[in-house]
This record gives C-alpha cells, sequence and structure tokens, in this order.
C-alpha cells in the first residue's frame, strides 16, 4: 500500500464529482496514451475486417461477435452468461458506455444472463436488453422466458449452440485427455420460445445472422435467437490466454 498524501472521508461519489468539478477544461493525454489507442483502434478495425469476411456454417465465434458489436448501440444493456462463448465477448467485444455490460467473469455464475435481462428491462424501461449465454447456461435458467413473457420485458436473448458444455469440455480434454458428460441436445430454441409467447429465430446460414439480429432487435418482447457456433479454434484462443492456469 502507498502512504496517502491527502485523505478524502465521505461519500465516494461526491467526492469524485467534486474532484471533477474542480479540473481544468480536457486533461492532456500523455503521447505513449495516444499511442496505445490509437493502435487499439487499428486494431479493433482489423478484427472487424477479418471477422466480417469469416463465413461457413456453423459460424465462427468472431464473426458472431462482430454482427453483435454493430447493434450494441449505447442504448442497449448487455448480459453476459458464462460459459466458453463470454471469453470471445470478453476478448473482442467492446462496451463504450459505464454499466453497459454486466459480466461475472470469474465467478462463473451459469445460466444468469436471462434473469440478469430480466432485472435489467425492469429497472431500464427505456433500454433494449441484449442478453448472450450458451445453450448450456441457457438451459440452466430458460424456464425464466415465461417470466420476460409475462412481465412483457423487451429482451433479445442471443444463443450460441454447440450441443454441449463446451467450457467444461476443454477443462476435461486439459485435466484427463477425454471428455465425459458434456454433450446434450439437439434443442429447437425457436419452437421453445414460440411456447413460452417469446419471438424465435433459428439462424440457418451465415447470410441470416444479421438480417435476423437486427429484426430481433426492432421486436418489442422477448426474443430468442438460436445462433450455430463453430468452437474449433477455442484452444488457439486458450493458448494466448494460457488457459491451463485458469482452471
Amino acid at each position: 500500500m502507498l502512504p496517502a498524501d491527502v485523505e478524502l472521508v465521505g461519500n465516494i461519489s461526491a467526492t469524485i464529482q467534486a474532484l471533477g468539478a474542480s479540473l481544468p477544461g480536457r486533461l492532456a493525454i500523455p503521447t505513449e496514451v495516444e499511442t496505445i489507442l490509437a493502435d487499439l483502434g487499428r486494431q479493433r478495425s482489423e478484427l472487424a475486417e477479418r471477422a466480417a469476411r469469416r463465413g461457413g456454417m456453423p459460424i465462427h465465434p468472431l464473426r458472431i461477435v462482430k454482427e453483435l458489436q454493430d447493434i450494441v448501440s449505447d442504448d442497449v444493456t448487455l448480459c453476459v452468461d458464462m460459459g466458453s462463448f463470454h471469453i470471445w465477448i470478453a476478448r473482442y467485444l467492446y462496451s463504450f458506455r459505464a454499466r453497459q455490460l454486466l459480466i461475472s467473469n470469474g465467478q462463473q455464475t451459469m445460466g444468469v444472463a436471462l434473469p440478469w435481462a430480466i432485472g435489467a428491462a425492469l429497472v431500464r424501461p427505456g433500454d433494449k436488453v441484449l442478453s448472450i449465454s450458451g445453450d448450456g447456461g441457457f438451459m440452466q435458467s430458460s424456464m425464466e422466458l415465461e417470466t420476460a413473457v409475462r412481465l412483457k420485458t423487451n429482451i433479445v436473448h442471443v444463443i450460441w449452440v454447440d450441443n454441449a458444455y463446451n467450457m467444461v469440455e476443454m477443462q476435461e480434454v486439459n485435466k484427463y485427455q477425454r471428455k465425459s458428460g458434456v454433450s446434450f441436445g439437439p434443442i429447437d430454441f425457436k419452437a421453445y420460445a414460440e411456447s413460452c409467447g417469446a419471438v424465435g429465430f433459428a439462424v440457418q446460414s451465415v447470410d441470416d445472422l444479421r438480417p435476423m439480429l437486427r429484426k430481433a432487435m426492432e421486436i418489442q418482447g422477448p426474443v430468442v435467437v438460436a445462433i450455430p457456433v463453430d468452437y474449433a479454434d477455442n484452444y488457439k484462443l486458450m493458448a494466448q490466454m494460457n488457459f491451463s492456469q485458469m482452471i
């Protein structure tokens, strides 16, 4: 711990507001920081271009992230579940508004996205709420879709579908060199959504992805969009992140 030259005792928010009011206009950004920010901006543009070129079925995670990024405007609240997909979201999807993104990261709270989205829709009725989960995570709280319909919440829930608990599978293979008890389905998520009174979409080709997501965002009330995902590059991503130290 560093010793404090001055201690400010009181409400943190009020203290920061008071300090901010005393700052002289726009603060100067050091040259090295401007260089880093410019490089990050360039990387974002290059990533979006690469992702847009990825076709085929099932769909590569980067292509899904790219299309999601295009619909995450400032008036969208984003709720992210736990699973392999969340690594791609946390690493490659950008949020530019404070308190826009809800994500539990290391707490590994599978099934939380849809309940979070319902809560967000109730406290932010003017916002569109976009929640994202894997198929395994969705099925752990999928009964709450009835709640979302009954409360007339303005939610789009996106499901990355691979018919498996993929993160658990990778952990098993990493530790035991085999997988066990991680496969399930297939599940007709479109029909499931409709049985609860929501609108359902099932992406059948990469060309469906953008128009279906945009159509879903225009609909009032709960919508479910199921997207087949190709997780073949997960091991490459985890190698970059030293996956063996994460589990």
